[in-house]
């Protein structure tokens, strides 16, 4: 247990190298003094290195006889493919598609409109192959169209491409992008239902079993005849995959937690009495933004209620719960707030809540159930002196999603699933107790899961802070 006593000193965190270390505290003997992630975190060398856990993702495929993978959702495209379209951006609905293969032998491709070619060539990242879709030069052939005639391929529109001035040398990266616009526009296809068309035979995936991240592929495939294919879908295999986070993933993870909770501390620490929810949801937006990251959620009160009073009141306590991305990375941060000097039941039920906090951190390991973290976090709080009715005790994964776990098996009503804690998740122990009436806490924290324990991506501190 040599890896979690070092946790509990705040002794490093990691393996050299990897930007990320704590600042040894004498208070911090035994579990529950402040474990301190230090205030600037270096993003360490796997910058454009591919996203996706190989390993993991040819494993489920071959657990739930899947061929290959098809993604519509701009995350598990980013996930496949470490690229974020400019139409996705734009939210048009096919901005960008990604195919992945079981077989490693087969190529996967990023399918994406004609002027990603430029972003692909720039070179900053590892990308897969890329494949251009137009639109159809032929398009009044098929206005009417019977099925028959919705499988033959349209011809594609050759786009120009933009204007390159004559008689000038091209700075290198120009070159990159004048023999991309020459290679990949001619060969263009006319939609992006023939772009997949195109991926699925260049990957040997015309027959088998494909899940789908969208059942919209499913609408594209079957408009031109396309049915060799088995589609099913496949949201919650995706998410098995990314349960398990790869090197670079941990690297933009643990950016993104300590960045998520320098930002919610920031502004706890500008809370005062009398603000309200907009104001202080705006200074987090800000604080994320000056580090680097985007809001993705964020409460402040009594959960989705927020403020009973619509403002700030002393004495009263409230919950932060802080959701924020660093390069589509989340990290999740809660603390118990309470403005003014906190009445004795605010004192007494924010130890409780630490009591469960720490029980579960001193259990958390490999091999244990998410069911086993619930039973640890409430058993600890109600001997504490918790009400049992007001505790929450939520264990989830995060990465590109808040909840990065398949949540149901079996179709729409299926149980819940009971997971197995596996080493390199990154995930959170929610511990939100909510009274009506009286107010509300919450203690959340970032975590990876090691061989023997936990690495902190944020500040473990107390659960209450008081401003």
């Amino acid at each position: 247990m040599v890896e979690r006593r070092n946790m509990l000193t705040g002794a490093a965190l990691g393996a050299a190298g990897l930007g990320l270390s704590a600042l040894a505290e004498p208070a911090a003997a035994k579990l529950g003094g402040t474990i301190k992630v230090s205030d600037q975190v270096n993003f360490p060398g796997v910058e454009g290195k591919m996203l996706i856990n190989k390993p993991r993702a040819y494993a489920v495929m071959e657990q739930n006889k899947i061929d290959g993978l098809i993604a519509l959702n701009p995350i598990n495209v980013y996930y496949l493919t470490n690229t974020m379209p400019t139409m996705t951006k734009f939210r048009s609905d096919y901005g960008g598609i990604a195919t992945f293969p079981r077989d490693p032998s087969q190529p996967g491709f990023l399918i994406a409109s004609t002027a990603q070619a430029w972003d692909i060539v720039n070179g900053d990242r590892e990308t897969p192959e890329l494949i251009t879709f137009t639109g159809a030069a032929n398009y009044q052939d098929f206005v009417g169209a019977s099925p028959e005639q919705m499988k033959i391929e349209p011809e594609a529109a050759l786009r120009r491409g933009y204007v390159f001035r004559e008689g000038v040398k091209l700075t290198p990266r120009e070159q990159r992008w004048a023999d991309a616009q020459k290679k990949y526009n001619p060969s263009s296809a006319a939609s992006p239902a023939w772009a997949i068309v195109k991926a699925l035979k260049q990957s040997g995936l015309t027959k088998g079993r494909l899940a789908v991240d969208d059942m919209r592929i499913a609408y594209l495939l079957d408009q031109i005849g396309f049915d060799s294919v088995t589609l099913v879908p496949g949201e919650n295999i995706f998410r098995q995959i990314r349960m398990v986070k790869s090197e670079p993933e941990l690297a933009l993870m643990r950016v993104a937690g300590h960045n998520n909770a320098v930002a919610a501390m920031n502004t706890i620490k500008a809370i005062e009495k009398g603000m309200t929810f907009k104001e202080v949801e705006r200074r987090f937006r800000v604080e994320c933004a000056a580090l680097g990251s985007e809001m993705t959620s964020f409460l402040a009160g009594v959960t989705i209620g927020l403020f009973p009073d619509g403002e700030a009141v002393e004495g009263k306590p409230f919950l932060i719960d802080a959701v924020s991305h660093f390069e589509q990375y989340h990290g999740d941060f809660s603390r118990t707030i309470c403005v003014g000097d906190p009445p004795k039941d605010v004192v007494a039920r924010a130890k409780a809540n630490k009591v469960g906090r720490d029980a579960v951190f001193e259990a958390i390991k490999p091999g244990l159930k998410f069911s086993d973290l619930v039973r640890i976090a409430r058993e600890a709080q109600v001997k504490a002196g918790m009400p049992e009715e007001i505790l929450i005790c939520n264990p989830h994964t995060l990465g590109l999603e808040h909840g990065d776990n398949p949540t149901r098996t079996e179709g729409l009503y299926g149980a819940p699933i009971d997971h197995v804690i596996e080493e390199n998740m990154v995930m959170t122990m929610d511990l939100p107790y909510i009274e009506v009436g009286w107010g509300a806490g919450h203690n959340e924290d970032l975590i990876r899961i090691t061989k023997t324990g936990f690495e902190p991506f944020n500040t473990i501190s107390d659960p209450l802070e008081v401003v």
